[in-house]
């Protein structure tokens, strides 16, 4: 095995098998790989003593590191698989990790990697992110195909989080056109059903889909999971839309992680008070998206253009990340 290989497999052991926090993990990222400069192959072949004195470990954090290490030859065989199947192991130290992804979230919530299908470039693009219910009316649904096919074919990567109801039409709203769409999984990248690699393998090689996944590639979905990765939706996208909200629940929550993120927030505007999460969302400064409309262009226009000029205002401001320089935040 070549070392980038099992400088991966070094990877996946302290994210996945030790069993430590993100925070724990990217605290030892910080002081190990960002201020000492080594690499995560020196980490495990280090002594406890060593660990202690660079990193300050506790001793139930070092039992669990000594016990990650058992499984070494696992992760070593799994990410020569990864390799095979095409799967790109993203860590936070890759330049290609998405800056706008790092800017978005504190230490806490970075996850260290993340595993991708497709053409990174995706990420590039003005990114708009939709987001709603899983039960969803069909007025949301037609509202979230529409605006996910305009700004596909307007040149914008639109993301979303594979789940069913808003998330599924914003995917064949995009995917209906020849633009581009990028995929955040709830779950560990392997637990994609046989139907939807089919679905997807032809457009993930004709580079107009993206699949990403912060979980370990095996990791099945639970709620716990799927909270989580609506922090990389929103974190991923300089603009956020709400199709349809509940005043509780995921995408409510996604929402208002949306705003803490200093992300521009829109709302479809109901035309009645059936949909509160999406009133209470306007109340707390989300901007209005009038539907049904018979002029698509200016409702969704304004959008783009302020996404756009967005994105523009980070690539100015943006300084490429020394490493882990973005970590060192302690918010």
């Amino acid at each position: 095995m070549n070392e980038d290989l099992q400088e991966q497999a070094c990877w996946l052991l302290l994210v996945f098998e030790s069993g430590l926090s993100t925070r724990i993990v990217n605290d030892i990222l910080v002081t190990w790989c960002k201020q000492l400069g080594r690499s995560l192959r020196d980490f495990f072949a280090a002594s406890v003593e060593e660990w202690n004195a660079t990193c300050h470990l506790k001793p139930e954090i070092v039992q669990k590191l000594e016990q990650a290490k058992e499984k070494s030859a696992a992760q070593a065989f799994l990410v020569e698989r990864l390799q095979d199947e095409h799967i790109r192991v993203v860590t936070v130290l890759d330049p290609a990790y998405p800056l706008l992804l790092k800017s978005a979230l504190s230490r806490t919530h970075i996850p260290p990697i993340l595993f991708c299908m497709g053409d990174l470039e995706i990420l590039k693009r003005q990114t708009i992110a939709i987001i709603g219910a899983r039960n969803a009316n069909e007025q949301s649904l037609a509202f979230t195909r529409a605006a996910a096919s305009y700004f596909a074919a307007h040149g914008a990567n639109v993301i979303s989080g594979n789940a069913r109801g808003v998330d599924r039409s914003a995917y064949e709203g995009a995917t209906s056109t020849d633009g581009c769409t990028t995929v955040v999984l709830p779950h560990g990248i392997h637990r994609l059903s046989k139907v939807q690699l089919r679905d997807l393998q032809p457009r993930i090689e004709h580079g107009t889909v993206l699949l990403v996944s912060q979980f370990h590639p095996d990791a099945p979905w639970v709620v716990s999971r799927a909270m989580e990765r609506n922090n990389v939706v929103t974190g991923l996208a300089q603009v956020v839309i709400v199709a349809e909200a509940d005043s509780k629940g995921g995408t409510w929550e996604g929402a208002n992680g949306a705003l803490k993120q200093g992300r521009r927030l829109y709302v479809r505007q109901p035309d009645s008070t059936t949909l509160p999460g999406n009133n209470l969302l306007l109340e707390k400064g989300g901007r209005a998206l009038s539907w049904p409309s018979e002029d698509l262009a200016a409702v969704l226009l304004p959008v783009l253009q302020e996404g756009d000029m967005e994105r523009e205002k980070q690539q100015a401001l943006s300084v490429p990340p020394d490493q882990l320089s973005l970590l060192i935040r302690t918010d």
